[in-house]
């Protein structure tokens, strides 16, 4: 139980430093890249917080877990776009590589 709760913490606590980031996207972006990093987390976050609720939760962590690997492809490309710097490229990695490995999707061991 503790695991999942500190889940959908570590993903609170992402979806905060992210929506601080997405801000600073160059005007030209803000309404393309920027909103599919806020929606992608946002809807990491409400999956986790759903699935936690519900019996059967794998259907829900699957999505999730597509989330997350979407929300980590234009992150990269953030960075690739020079649209945030190494040193937050390198913190938002750590923490999303943090948020797959609590997940655990394919046991789904966490949340059982």
């Amino acid at each position: 139980m503790a695991q999942e709760f500190l889940v959908i913490k570590r993903g609170y606590d992402f979806s905060k430093w992210l929506l601080q980031h997405t801000g600073k996207f160059p005007k030209s972006y803000r309404f393309s890249m920027a909103a599919k990093l806020e929606n992608g987390v946002l809807s990491f976050i409400e999956l986790t917080i759903v699935a936690n609720m519900r019996k059967d939760k794998l259907p829900l962590l699957k999505q999730a877990d597509e989330a997350l690997a979407r929300l980590r492809l234009l992150f990269r490309l953030s960075y690739e776009m020079r649209f945030i710097n190494l040193k937050s490229y390198e913190h938002g990695s750590k923490q999303m590589n943090e948020l797959g490995r609590l997940f655990n999707v394919p046991l789904g061991t966490a949340w059982q």
